[in-house]
């Protein structure tokens, strides 16, 4: 289950494995989208009745709009698995908005260190959910990073795509030294 999966990895506290991890990276991370309150239960009873309908256009499924890099886009246009330009089923759309609501409730749950990469023209995820997450986190060492940057990161052109795997790859060598 996506919901549980993602709760588990957010909900990391001081009554789990937190003595265990030197932190976590969460690039562009779906801790709010753009949906109304009321949609979201409407999302909810769709899933339950017509799951599989492809019926929510949503620019996650534009790779324009995720991905800079022209060959990185064509790659993940490329991959079978890959949704592309196609609508949501309607279950995945109201799991993916669920799953930002309940991650949301528990941001101040967040105790561990982490490194918060935020893409500033992300048109996928709301980034007041990276915001509000710096703000609520109890969490002694928590670094956030903005660049100018679609939702996915790692599929940005040079010299933008090596200062963030610079900036990433810095930020996890600090703490595995200690």
């Amino acid at each position: 289950n996506m919901n549980m999966n993602m709760n588990m990895n957010m909900n990391i506290s001081a009554n789990s494995i937190s003595d265990r991890l030197a932190g976590v990276v969460l690039l562009a991370p779906m801790l709010a989208l753009n949906v109304a309150e009321p949609l979201r239960y409407v999302l909810k009873g769709l899933s339950f009745l017509v799951p599989t309908i492809q019926l929510i256009s949503s620019s996650a499924t534009s790779s324009a709009k995720q991905y800079r890099d022209a060959d990185k886009r064509r790659e993940c246009d490329d991959d079978d698995l890959t949704v592309s330009g196609a609508k949501l089923r309607v279950a995945s759309a109201a799991a993916c908005v669920n799953l930002a609501a309940e991650t949301r409730a528990s941001l101040s749950d967040v105790d561990i260190p982490f490194l918060c990469m935020v893409a500033n023209e992300d048109v996928v995820v709301k980034n007041e959910g990276s915001f509000e997450l710096m703000e609520k986190s109890p969490s002694l060492d928590k670094t956030l990073k903005q660049y100018d940057a679609l939702h996915g990161l790692f599929c940005e052109p040079a010299p933008l795509i090596d200062q963030i795997q610079l900036d990433l790859l810095s930020w996890v060598n600090h703490r595995c030294k200690h």
